[in-house]
């Protein structure tokens, strides 16, 4: 039989599983280990959108351990497709592989196709967003964003200040360390001006 032909980026792999419907074939190419990388590219129906990829994100999130762990981003190389990458425990080849496929297709309203692979090492080794800002940070970049997002316009430092319960100082002193550290932009003297520059799966949820 012939070798089932691979995309970039899926070479070196563990196993590969293309997974349409409920029929879903699968090749081993290496031995398992206990805990397994994978990386699924979901062929979506249309070009994703923020629920898309909340969609994508809640579903890698359901079938790893390790739900930090879990990184969802958009193929560079093809618009409609969203990448998920995480960890999962070994198992039975066949109960991984359907668990997978089945989650993702259930999960995505607007799924359309998928591939699943066993890579030996993650596609992106470049240090994560998260890896970048502590959690309080993270609770600051969470407000920025969803305060925009519901409001139509950025947070003043006041509100900031209200959300945390704190001081002026804190507030004004926390905006300098996260836009020093390039994860927001401020523009000088112009009121309600911040813009979180992480996008919402870079981001942890607001407490």
């Amino acid at each position: 039989m012939k070798p089932r032909e691979v995309g970039p980026g899926l070479e070196d792999t563990g196993l590969i599983c293309s997974a349409r419907g409920d029929r879903i074939s699968t090749r081993w190419l290496t031995k398992g280990c206990d805990n397994m990388n994978v990386k699924v590219a979901l062929k979506l129906a249309s070009p994703p959108t923020e629920v898309d990829i909340d969609e994508v994100s809640a579903s890698a999130k359901h079938l790893t351990s390790n739900p930090l762990d879990v990184e969802v981003y958009i193929d560079d190389d093809n618009p409609n497709t969203v990448i998920a990458e995480f960890t999962v425990n070994r198992a039975a080849q066949i109960n991984i592989v359907d668990g997978i496929g089945k989650e993702f297709r259930y999960g995505v309203s607007n799924y359309s196709d998928q591939i699943i692979s066993f890579p030996k090492m993650r596609s992106r080794t470049a240090q994560k967003p998260r890896d970048r800002y502590t959690p309080k940070q993270g609770q600051y970049l969470a407000f920025i964003y969803y305060y925009t997002k519901l409001n139509g316009r950025p947070p003043a430092e006041a509100d900031m200040q209200t959300y945390f319960k704190t001081t002026p100082p804190t507030v004004h002193n926390m905006v300098v360390q996260l836009e020093k550290k390039a994860l927001i932009e401020k523009k000088p003297n112009e009121p309600r001006s911040i813009k979180c520059l992480l996008s919402r799966i870079e981001l942890p949820d607001l407490e």
